[in-house]
């Protein structure tokens, strides 16, 4: 008889009994609707009569009056079978192809392509044509969904690209804008402490670094940090392999002088489940807890890892520019030197050597800090593979420091170096007798009362300096 274009499936069953077995099936689809059914990849197959059968053969008149009456059959089962097909082109319409399957919509029925088509579905893939794609709609980052919406605020860029959030109330860094006014200001801080509550529900991990003039008692932080990682696992406190062309996270730097941004760094230094992996922390902490000017911070730190615990005693700590010599300088790139900034030269005339609005240099600088404290992280193994001990000796220095108010340990052990100092004598020397007097001062600032000791201290530090070298009561420092 004619060829004749099939399909026979499951969810046609039912209709095909009810039309008389499966001899009945084949049925001659003509038309678009045949070519559609042909390229979709469907196996014909031949079988039974159908309407396409010959009828009316010369000599057999019985045979002809019998093909009539299976053509009248025929022709009900075709009128079923034009039923179910508009049922299908409804289901059709209301259930559209599934993206990413290789399975076809043929008249509201799934059909999976025969081998011939998934080849050609393979190898239209291989060649860049439009195969099937699964396209799965990827959730925004806690980080990206916050730096899109603070995108045209105060942005600025690191060493090696790092964009970090520059908050502040006023000029803080020069050559990027502050809020327009407090209300924009305003909102940019709800936004921030927003970020910083998705970090806490998530129990992200920050790099942290502060800066200022001479950390600690006496001193003055007047930056904060902060920089998303991937590189550290908080909960296990093992290093994490972060893969390459990861994302480069943002950082924000955040102004002291502003008691908003200093309630964002509470926010942050305060929280259980947000882990915090710093470098030479103990002076830093000393400032976040006992700090009066420009106002008393009052933050007591938790669930902090002081990495250079890991390599090094509290007693004797390795430097950072010592530790980056082991890391390689891939980890690097474009960011320079640790020791760009001549403190001791301006602390010696009680001077900010990061007078503000910051330079564009010194705010780049506070945020190359994240970058080398991330690539240590990265690149060395700790003792043990893990950063549990260094958590341990963090903890129990924290536990020194809240159980030393005034200090007192600090400055007889900054009083032993100084005296060691004075042997050489020159600028680190006189550096170190600064700190002194302005530890000192910074008693009588909180209403202590000045022992024996300390005042003997006091005067051996002056005796270094030019003569009628003084402290602010205030603590303030030369512009």
């Amino acid at each position: 008889g004619s060829s004749r274009a099939c399909f026979a499936t499951t969810a046609m069953d039912p209709f095909i009994s009810l039309a008389g077995g499966p001899d009945a099936a084949g049925v001659d689809i003509e038309g678009t609707a045949g070519d559609s059914l042909r390229s979709s990849g469907v196996r014909p197959f031949s079988g039974g009569r159908g309407v396409g059968a010959r009828a009316g053969r010369p000599g057999h008149r019985s045979q002809a009056s019998g093909c009539r009456a299976r053509a009248g059959a025929d022709a009900v089962r075709v009128l079923l079978l034009l039923v179910v097909v508009g049922v299908a082109l409804c289901c059709a319409v209301a259930e559209p192809r599934r993206e990413g399957s290789s399975a076809r919509l043929v008249f509201g029925l799934v059909v999976s392509p025969g081998s011939a088509a998934r080849r050609r579905l393979a190898e239209g893939g291989r060649r860049g044509s439009a195969a099937p794609r699964v396209r799965v709609a990827r959730k925004a980052s806690v980080e990206e969904a916050f730096f899109d919406e603070a995108k045209g605020d105060a942005v600025g860029r690191g060493s090696d690209g790092t964009s970090f959030l520059a908050l502040s109330s006023m000029p803080f860094v020069q050559g990027l804008e502050a809020p327009a006014d407090a209300a924009a200001f305003a909102s940019l801080c709800r936004r921030t402490q927003a970020y910083v509550e998705r970090c806490q529900a998530s129990g992200a991990s920050f790099i942290v670094d502060f800066e200022g003039e001479m950390p600690g008692h006496g001193g003055e932080i007047v930056t904060a940090a902060f920089l998303l990682t991937d590189a550290f696992d908080g909960a296990s406190c093992l290093p994490k392999e972060v893969a390459e062309g990861s994302r480069r996270p943002w950082g924000v730097l955040l102004d002291l002088r502003n008691p908003e941004c200093a309630q964002i760094v509470k926010q942050i230094m305060e929280s259980t489940t947000i882990h915090k992996v710093m470098w030479g922390a103990n002076g830093d902490i000393q400032s976040l807890m006992y700090q009066q000017r420009p106002f008393p911070l009052a933050i007591h730190p938790v669930a902090i890892v002081d990495i250079q615990l890991a390599y090094s005693k509290p007693e004797l700590r390795m430097g950072m520019r010592r530790m980056l010599e082991q890391v390689p300088t891939s980890l690097l790139t474009n960011i320079p030197d640790k020791g760009q900034i001549d403190f001791d030269k301006f602390h010696v005339l009680n001077q900010r050597a990061m007078p503000l609005p910051l330079n564009r240099s010194n705010a780049v600088y506070a945020i190359d800090d994240l970058r080398r404290i991330e690539a240590i992280l990265k690149s060395q193994v700790p003792p043990g593979r893990s950063y549990k001990v260094a958590r341990a000796r963090t903890l129990q220095s924290i536990l020194e420091i809240a159980g030393d108010k005034l200090g007192l340990k600090d400055l007889r052990d900054s009083e032993m170096y100084f005296q060691r100092s004075k042997k050489i004598g020159g600028v680190r020397c006189q550096a170190k007798a600064v700190a002194l007097m302005r530890h000192i001062q910074s008693l009588r600032l909180r209403g202590e009362n000045i022992t024996t000791e300390l005042d003997t201290i006091e005067r051996d530090a002056a005796a270094v300096l030019p003569n009628g070298f003084v402290i602010p009561e205030d603590l303030s420092f030369r512009a």
